[in-house]
């Protein structure tokens, strides 16, 4: 113990009666230069005085001391240490090159070190306390492992009587071991069932999925809180997938890969963590009923589950036709469920609404919906215990998962919540955070991680070459380098005066468009760079000088290739494709609804490539595309699958040009006809080093 002392506000006495409070069994050795003892045990003047082995050393010094305290310890052989003091890269760039001096020492000699700018570690299961803030009074051993950058998240976690732990780890800076180690060893902790993360900055995305493949692969729920995850501005790019593919994106698609769940703040948080940990019932599909005694909550209830994602299926007639005859005459049997005011003096018929909805094979989990603040009084108390009573009673014999929340974010009043914990009945608070929780256990136990084949022989050396000059991409030739790589483009030719464009729309049939061909014009529509619609040679001769001189009057720097003329495709329904790429997450893949208005509109998802046809698929199904392909309002149905299978193909391409490309514009894609395929519009490929040196008017015209 490096900075013990007698005094009872210094951290170096904080941890050791921390460690004699809990009745910790190993041995402990203060060093301090005067002192004879510390809190009653013998102390040593230096390292070299100590007698016996050291598994692990605590440093309660300043920051300035750290390194030699480091170095001290090396040469007596103790390669774990513990590091409280701030100082370090928290405090900016002085500050950051003495915690890259730490972490080159640290890995160079195998010391594990937890911090610096941390509260420490406290294993409840072990009995072991290296941790410098006051234990929690009533802290409750149980399954749940604490990891968090925030000293102040541990603090406030760890004071709730509603969560049981296994470990509590603030980890600070992270500038050695960092959550994902920490991750990895409660994924073989014995005494570990589910993990909480408070996540500052995820510094190494790669160890950081190992360590979660195995605690999926444990069984192990994963639930994390990740700050800084607003946008103060995202840099220019010329691409619409920078808009809409932000870094949060990205991260929220890592985390679903791996089955990770991503909640929003600590509310949130908590009751996730309490229904994982006090659920041991996987449901088995999506369906969720509701039962209630009051209509209006239900109501509620309803546009809640909605907005969160729930699903509430209809009923299946025969249990309908059961609670016509369970219910009072002016009952309605339906999902959600309203036992009517009824239920409040019939016990019985309560319970027999719960067990019909039980039984209903379209429901997976039944969530009752209850007022039960804390400040009930003696008789509302005792009239809502009885129908706690009797959801434990149903309990003890149920297959499904039946979850009790309060309508309220306030605590249960402890006799409603009695018969609850005695029955181990998951009992969460507040409606919101409650559906919310109830979604993630149906995701994370619906969660599958598909394994992906080797995409290597996509990659063309002569078009990796191409990308890597860092040189701007037309669209004639990004819808070459598509095409090559097995997507749908439309015919087109390159003209460079009016007669070639007349002759070329002679031979590709028409009508045909028009569009600028400069690689200094991202976005063409915006200088008035594509016309529609020319159905003759002579409307395309005279388009063609018009687009022209109306494209340099706009951007007269630009370089003009001359125009293209394009095979006018039906418009069928726009969708945009894309590929971004977000540090540190690599490449990932974004499909939504396409066109002029795509960022105004900004309905589109991403994922992490590569992503399967199923996946794709998915990602289709949680935009507005998904209504519109069906064929909406009477419209011909579009060919959804050939969509999936382009979005697919180009999360490929994402990989295997990952170190040369850094963005991908596909809008508009015209998705044809159930059977016509899905066909490239318009196609925007930027470079890794194009997105650096764009030209200060190309950045302009992305901006606007």
């Amino acid at each position: 113990m490096l900075g013990a002392s007698p005094r009872a506000e210094a951290l170096g006495n904080t941890v050791i009666r921390n460690l004699q409070r809990i009745g910790y069994a190993g041995a402990i050795y203060p060093v301090h230069p005067g002192a004879p003892e510390v809190l009653g045990i013998p102390a040593y003047a230096n390292l070299d005085d100590i007698p016996g082995s050291v598994d692990c050393a605590v440093i309660a010094l300043s920051y300035d001391k750290a390194l030699p305290a480091l170095e001290a310890l090396n040469a007596r052989g103790v390669r774990n240490a513990v590091l409280y003091a701030s100082g370090f890269a928290e405090t900016g760039a002085e500050g950051a090159a003495l915690q890259e001096q730490l972490t080159r020492y640290c890995n160079q000699n195998g010391i594990n070190l937890c911090g610096p700018n941390c509260l420490g570690l406290y294993s409840v299961a072990s009995r072991v306390s290296l941790y410098s803030a006051a234990l929690p009074e009533n802290l409750r051993p149980g399954g749940l492992s604490l990891l968090s950058h925030s000293g102040s998240a541990c603090i406030a976690l760890s004071n709730l009587d509603r969560l049981g732990f296994s470990h509590l780890v603030s980890l600070g800076n992270g500038a050695v071991t960092d959550i994902a180690d920490y991750l990895d060893y409660v994924a073989q902790d014995e005494h570990t069932t589910v993990a909480a993360l408070f996540i500052e900055t995820l510094r190494d995305p790669e160890k950081f999925a190992v360590a979660a493949r195995k605690m999926r692969a444990a069984g192990k729920p994963v639930v994390a809180l990740k700050v800084g995850r607003s946008s103060s501005g995202a840099a220019a790019s010329a691409a619409h997938t920078g808009a809409l593919a932000t870094p949060d994106t990205a991260l929220q698609a890592f985390f679903h890969r791996l089955g990770v769940v991503l909640v929003e703040d600590y509310d949130e948080l908590i009751e996730t963590c309490v229904l994982f940990l006090g659920n041991d019932r996987k449901p088995k599909s999506n369906g969720v009923a509701v039962l209630n005694v009051s209509g209006g909550e239900l109501a509620l209830t309803c546009d809640i589950a909605e907005r969160v994602g729930l699903t509430l299926p209809d009923l299946t007639p025969a249990t309908v036709n059961l609670l016509r005859e369970i219910l009072p005459p002016f009952g309605a049997p339906r999902n959600p469920l309203d036992a009517t005011g009824v239920a409040v003096f019939d016990i019985d018929m309560y319970g027999a609404c719960l067990r019909a909805l039980l039984a209903d094979p379209a429901i997976s989990l039944v969530a009752i919906s209850q007022d039960c603040p804390s400040t009930l009084g003696k008789d509302q108390a005792a009239t809502y215990r009885r129908l706690a009573q009797a959801v434990a009673k149903v309990n003890a014999d149920a297959a499904k998962p039946i979850v009790f929340f309060n309508n309220i974010s306030d605590t249960i009043h402890p006799a409603v919540l009695e018969p609850l914990n005695e029955a181990s009945v998951p009992s969460l608070c507040g409606m919101r955070n409650a559906l919310r929780a109830i979604g993630h256990l149906i995701d994370h136990h619906a969660h599958a991680e598909v394994k992906h084949t080797s995409v290597g022989h996509l990659r063309d050396e002569q078009w990796a070459e191409r990308l890597a000059s860092g040189l701007p991409f037309t669209e004639r030739e990004s819808k070459a380098f598509l095409a090559d790589h097995g997507i749908a483009v439309t015919r087109e030719q390159l003209a460079t005066n009016a007669d070639d464009a007349a002759s070329a729309a002679k031979r590709l049939g028409f009508p045909v468009v028009l569009k600028i061909d400069s690689e200094d014009i991202p976005h063409k529509t915006e200088v008035g760079g594509v016309v529609l619609n020319l159905a003759s040679e002579a409307e395309v001769a005279t388009a063609f000088d018009d687009l022209i001189a109306r494209v340099r009057k706009h951007m007269p720097q630009a370089h003009i290739n001359g125009a293209l003329v394009q095979q006018q495709i039906d418009k069928g329904i726009e969708a945009i494709v894309g590929i971004a790429t977000h540090k540190p997450f690599g490449p990932g893949v974004l499909v939504g609804s396409g066109g002029v208005l795509v960022e105004l509109v900004k309905d589109a998802t991403f994922d992490i490539a590569p992503v399967t046809t199923r996946d794709a698929s998915s990602m289709i199904a949680r935009t507005r595309l998904a209504d519109l392909t069906r064929g909406f309002r009477g419209a011909t149905p579009a060919d959804r699958e050939a969509l999936a299978e382009l979005v697919s193909r180009l999360s490929e391409v994402a990989i295997v040009y990952a170190d040369e490309l850094d963005a991908m514009d596909l809008n508009p894609v015209s998705v044809q006809p159930i059977g016509k395929g899905a066909i490239v519009l318009d196609a925007l490929i930027i470079p890794k080093a194009d997105n650096k040196t764009l030209s200060a008017t190309n950045i302009e015209e992305a901006q606007t």
